[in-house]
C-alpha cells in the first residue's frame, strides 16, 4: 500500500493544492514556512491512526485518536487544532483528501476544532516511522517514561520515534533480509548499533562507545540503522524524515542520499523535506542518469509569494522545477563572490596608477 496523492483545501499554508506521489522516494524543498513539514507530520498522523496494535484501536473512536495525534504532533496552542485551518476571519473549513490506491482518507477540519475522519480501508499492515530534524538516541535514555509522565515539552514525533527505537533487531531470516541494507551504515560507524541498559552504544572494535560520544551526523545514521535492523522500516512502510542532512558532513550527506533510494528501492515509501543542496540534487543525479539503486523519484517545490497561499510544482528531476531555492541561492552566493572578486581587482589596478 502506498500513498497516491493528497487533496488540501484551507489547510496550514495551502490554499487548494493536489499532489500525486511517487511510490517511491519524494523530496521536499522550499524556503522557510512553505508548509513542508507540515505536510510530512499531517500524512504521518493520518497514516499513523491507521495502525493496527493502538490503544484504542474500535473504529469508533478514529476521529477522537486522529484529533487528539493532531494536537500532539502540531502542539498548536492549547492544543487547539482549529489552528491549523489556514487563518482567516469568521467560521473556515479544511479538507483532507489522502489518496492510499483502492481506499481513501478524509478529513474535514473547522477552525472551532471539529474534526470528522472517514477511513475507507482496512488498517494498514506497517508503521510509519517519522525522524524529527534533531537525533534521538541522545535523549532516548529515560524518554518514554517521561514523556508520559508529561514531564516533556517535544512533540510526539519524538515519543514515536523513541518507541520505534525501543524494538528489538530482527533475527533469522528476516535479519538476513535486511542485512545488505544495514551494512553500509554500520561500516561508516564502524560497527553495530545496540541498546544495553536503556542507552544507545554502537559496538566497534575497540569495545562499546556511547551515543552520547558520538558526533550528531554518526547519532542520526546509528538511528536510521537501528530502525532499519529492529524492522520498524520495511517493505510496505512509510518513511517521513525532516531535514536528514542536518548535522551531517558532505561526505555523509551522499551516504544518506543512498540509503534513501535504497531504502525506497526496498519497497519503503520516503517523504523528506530538505534544504540542502547536495542531498537534492545527489537524488536529482541518480534519476537523470539512473544510477543503482533505482528508485522512482519526485521533486516538490514549495513556493510562497509574498504572504499569499504556498503553491506546489512537481518534477521528476529538480531541472523541471521552475521554483529552486536552494539553487537561486547558490547562484545568488556565485555573484556576491564575483562581484567581490572583480572590486578586488579593480582596486588593485587602480592602485598601480
Amino acid at each position: 500500500m502506498k500513498v497516491h496523492g493528497i487533496k488540501l483545501k484551507e489547510f496550514s499554508a495551502f490554499e487548494r493544492v493536489e499532489i500525486s506521489f511517487s511510490p517511491g522516494l519524494n523530496v521536499f524543498i522550499g524556503a522557510n514556512a512553505t508548509g513542508k513539514s507540515h505536510l510530512m507530520k499531517l500524512m504521518y498522523s493520518m497514516l499513523k491512526v491507521m495502525e493496527p496494535k493502538l490503544k484504542r484501536p474500535s473504529h469508533v473512536d478514529k476521529p477522537l485518536r486522529l484529533k487528539e495525534k493532531l494536537s500532539a504532533v502540531f502542539m498548536p496552542d492549547k492544543g487547539e487544532i482549529g489552528r491549523l485551518v489556514r487563518r482567516a476571519r469568521g467560521r473556515k473549513k479544511a479538507s483532507i483528501q489522502l489518496d492510499l490506491g483502492d481506499w481513501t482518507s478524509h478529513v474535514d477540519l473547522t477552525n472551532f476544532a471539529r474534526l470528522k475522519f472517514q477511513w475507507l480501508g482496512p488498517q494498514l499492515p506497517k508503521r510509519s516511522i517519522f525522524i524529527p530534524s534533531r537525533e534521538a538516541l541522545s535523549m532516548f535514555d529515560g524518554f518514554i517514561a517521561a514523556y508520559d509522565a508529561q514531564k516533556l515539552s517535544f512533540d510526539e514525533t519524538y515519543y514515536d520515534l523513541c518507541v520505534a527505537l525501543s524494538a528489538k533487531p530482527l533475527r533469522g531470516r528476516r535479519a538476513e533480509a535486511i542485512a545488505s541494507l544495514l551494512k553500509p551504515l554500520e561500516g561508516l560507524l564502524g560497527g553495530t548499533v545496540v541498546l544495553e541498559g536503556g542507552r544507545f552504544h554502537v559496538h566497534a572494535k575497540d569495545g562499546l562507545i556511547e551515543a552520547h560520544l558520538l558526533a550528531e551526523g554518526f547519532r542520526k545514521i546509528a538511528g536510521l540503522a537501528h530502525l532499519i535492523g529492529n524492522g520498524s522500516l520495511m517493505k510496505n512502510g512509510f518513511l517521513f524524515w525532516d531535514e536528514p542532512e542536518a548535522n551531517l558532513n558532505p561526505k555523509l550527506v551522499t551516504r544518506i542520499a543512498n540509503a534513501l533510494r535504497t531504502l525506497a528501492h526496498g519497497g519503503v515509501q520516503v517523504f523528506i523535506a530538505t534544504h540542502d543542496y547536495l542531498l537534492s540534487h545527489e537524488l536529482s543525479l541518480a534519476i537523470e542518469y539512473q544510477t543503482k539503486p533505482k528508485a522512482p523519484t519526485r521533486f516538490f517545490a514549495f513556493h510562497r509569494r509574498d504572504s499569499g497561499p504556498v503553491s506546489i510544482q512537481a518534477g521528476d528531476t529538480l531541472a523541471e522545477l521552475e521554483d529552486n531555492p536552494i539553487l537561486e541561492e547558490f547562484a545568488a552566493h556565485y555573484d556576491r563572490e564575483h562581484a567581490l572578486f572583480a572590486g578586488k581587482v579593480a582596486e588593485a589596478e587602480g592602485g598601480r596608477q
